[in-house]
């Protein structure tokens, strides 16, 4: 503003000037004109001058100040690199101070970055490696992954881990990779980033542990294949001692042979159930155990069990009886040998610690969900099972009573056995207190209700009263919950007078003991049935005598028992069951019967037990023998070991099936002999054409139940329905 100022003035003095001259001659307008230019031109630069000085003295102050700004920014920066560079120092100190190696690699596999310790483990040099490709060189032997092999391959992975047997400056070394991927703002991998550890001496120790392990392996197959190969070979002769020994007591013995006797075959049953027990224990163990489901009837193998054992429990003077409730199935699939074992087991173990009392099994079914299982319940007066045993029952060779001066014997496998047989069927095992004493081990297994089975008759004793005289309660509460799951109902002793509460029948117990301890009979106006023990079977003409009306076996069946109060008699009660004296009464034709065996103790005893049933037997030893005679003539019946030396018993049953196909024979029944307590080969049997199975040494009446039923047509193969 000021520099216009001053232009203005000059050239206002210029105006002035010229208009004061107006009047003089030209040349001295001139004069005056160049002075007034000169002056305002003088006034112009003074004026410019003077406004230069001042700008310059602005700007001098600006860069001055512009300066310090720079020199403070300067000396920031200056500070800011030092801590960086000291960052930088840190850092490569730190990653050179590692033991791993680290190293970094760009996405053409090109050394961006390694520390001291990469750089060592490989040899290189940083100036000369940096820049240039690597990967390590693996063992000829190796199969590990390629280094950094993930990089580029899209799979969005951003870290892997692997090992590699690479060589070092050390030698061959297992190297432990572990892969980052380093990708950009826009996720394009950039950089490979790996860290490796020397894991040389875990895979020594891991490889190791491999061979010690594939070695306990081995060792594991060979214990499990010898105790195989012995068991078989040590059932094989004790098939003999049983066996003759149950030939034996068929015979006239005095009283003295006949205990000799009976001494044999109870240590024979003790031997072969011990080598049972280790067997399927070692099967177990091994993996090589296998289920076999099927059409089963769980009141079928409960009967069998309880009718099985009850001899020893009433040598214990001990009660054993069992109830299946009234919404039990008729037919389930299920591995019924297992099952069966799972509770001779429970059973047995109930009766060892049992002294006084007795023994119960319940079978009753459950839900868990959408789930159908049957839950099986031992309940005993025993001894109980301590708190802090519990854990550990189930544990292999562990018993509640471990100690040097323990009275009750057993190797400590069944309830191991029993655990891990619940838990391959899908089920669950346990044990709790029994109320007033005693223990309760129960278990739950899954139960598939086989398509058109029936349920138990809940009805079939409805409007029937029985009262019962015994001194067990056990008895008591067991014949109660039967009757009770029939539908009927127990009247109460103390109200048998009472005109609503009398019972239709009287129900009295005969103790344990071959000699029956029995009250007076009731009137003949009230029907009374005595119960009473195996022992006792022959005494049952001797109870009629004496006023009462029917008799029945413990421990009882509940068909039996239902038929007994309704006054009938039963289908499927068993031999004992029969009238008194028919024991083995039954009459039988006489059949033709091939026995294939190859042992001669064994083959004595099943042809003794055939001719003494009054059947003729031929005998052979071999598969290929049993063909041949097959072709000569026709046979009612075959019994055949499995393993036999030229041809097993399954290739014989198939090669028979296949000659009766071709020719147009009619087919005839084929049982398979077996040493093992549990068939492994069953369904190769039933896929040979064989009708049953029979268990060496041959129990009499298995070999006379087996005969009766093929004879009459019933087939042993597996149904998908049961009545």
């Amino acid at each position: 503003m000021q520099r216009w100022g001053t232009i203005g003035l000059a050239i206002a003095t210029l105006v002035a000037a010229g208009w004061a001259a107006w009047g003089w001659d030209q040349h001295q307008r001139v004069t005056l004109l160049n002075l007034c230019l000169l002056g305002a031109a003088a006034v112009i630069g003074v004026a410019l001058l003077f406004h230069a000085v001042m700008v310059s003295s602005r700007r001098t102050e600006e860069l001055q100040a512009l300066a310090a700004k720079l020199e403070y920014s300067l000396k920031a920066l200056s500070a800011a690199n030092a801590q960086l560079n000291e960052s930088e120092r840190r850092y490569k100190g730190l990653l050179d101070a590692q033991g791993d190696a680290i190293v970094r690699r760009s996405s053409e596999s090109r050394l961006t970055f390694g520390n001291d310790a990469f750089f060592k483990l490989f040899g290189l040099a940083p100036e000369l490696a940096l820049g240039k490709p690597f990967a390590p060189e693996l063992h000829p032997e190796s199969r590990s992954p390629v280094f950094g092999n993930f990089a580029g391959s899209g799979t969005g992975y951003e870290r892997v881990v692997y090992d590699q047997h690479v060589r070092t400056v050390h030698g061959w070394r297992w190297i432990a990779w572990e892969d980052y991927a380093i990708r950009n703002g826009m996720g394009r991998l950039v950089e490979i980033q790996s860290v490796g550890r020397d894991v040389t001496e875990r895979k020594h120790l891991e490889q190791a542990l491999t061979a010690a392990r594939d070695k306990a392996e081995a060792a594991n197959r060979a214990k499990s294949g010898f105790l195989a190969t012995m068991s078989h070979e040590i059932r094989t002769p004790m098939n003999g001692v049983l066996g003759m020994a149950r030939l034996m007591l068929e015979t006239e013995l005095k009283p003295e042979q006949r205990a000799y006797a009976e001494a044999i075959r109870q240590s024979g049953d003790a031997l072969m159930a011990l080598i049972a027990d280790i067997l399927d224990f070692s099967k177990i163990e091994s993996g090589a155990l296998t289920l076999q489901p099927e059409a089963v009837t769980p009141h079928k193998i409960v009967e069998d069990v309880v009718e099985l054992l009850g001899p020893r429990a009433h040598a214990k003077d001990i009660e054993l009886v069992a109830n299946v409730a009234a919404d039990t199935p008729r037919a389930i699939r299920a591995d019924g040998l297992r099952l069966k074992q799972i509770l001779i087991n429970l059973v047995g173990n109930a009766i060892k610690f049992t002294d006084k009392g007795g023994v119960r099994l319940d079978v009753a079914r459950a839900e868990a969900g959408q789930r159908q299982y049957l839950r099986f319940a031992v309940r005993d007066t025993g001894v109980g099972i301590a708190q802090d045993k519990r854990g550990a029952i189930f544990g292999e060779f562990v018993q509640a009573d471990s100690s040097h001066a323990r009275r009750f014997e057993g190797t400590g496998l069944g309830l191991a056995i029993s655990k891990r047989l619940v838990e391959a069927m899908g089920g669950d095992i346990g044990v709790t207190d029994a109320p007033g004493g005693g223990s309760v081990f129960w278990f739950a297994v899954p139960a598939e209700v086989v398509r058109g089975a029936r349920f138990s008759d809940g009805k079939r004793l409805s409007g029937q009263r029985a009262a019962i005289v015994t001194r067990n309660p056990v008895l008591r509460e067991g014949l109660t919950a039967q009757i009770r799951s029939l539908g009927g109902d127990v009247a109460p002793l103390a109200r048998m007078g009472d005109e609503f509460a009398a019972p239709n029948v009287l129900l009295i117990d005969a103790g344990t003991g071959a000699e029956p301890d029995l009250p007076s009979p009731p009137e003949k106006t009230l029907r009374s049935i005595v119960l009473l023990p195996a022992a006792a079977r022959g005494r049952a003409q001797e109870m009629r005598a004496l006023g009462f009306s029917d008799y029945l076996i413990k421990p009882t069946r509940q068909s039996s028992l239902a038929d007994r109060i309704l006054g009938q008699r039963s289908a499927d009660q068993p031999v004992s069951e029969q009238s008194a004296g028919a024991v083995g009464s039954k009459t039988r034709r006489s059949l033709k019967i091939l026995l294939a065996e190859d042992n001669p103790i064994n083959a004595m005893l099943v042809r003794e037990l055939l001719r003494r049933r009054g059947h003729s037997v031929e005998e052979v030893a071999s598969g290929g023998e049993a063909l041949k005679s097959t072709d000569r003539q026709r046979f009612d019946f075959i019994l055949t070991d499995i393993h036999m030396p030229d041809m097993d018993g399954i290739e014989t049953a198939r090669r028979i099936r296949a000659r009766e196909a071709e020719t147009g024979r009619a087919r005839t029944p084929i049982v398979a002999l077996t040493a093992d307590t549990v068939e492994t080969g069953k369904d190769a049997c039933i896929e040979a054409g064989m009708d049953g199975f029979l268990t060496k040494p041959v129990d009499p009446a298995e070999l006379d139940a087996m005969i009766d039923a093929i004879s009459e047509g019933n087939s042993l193969q597996p149904r998908e329905a049961a009545a």
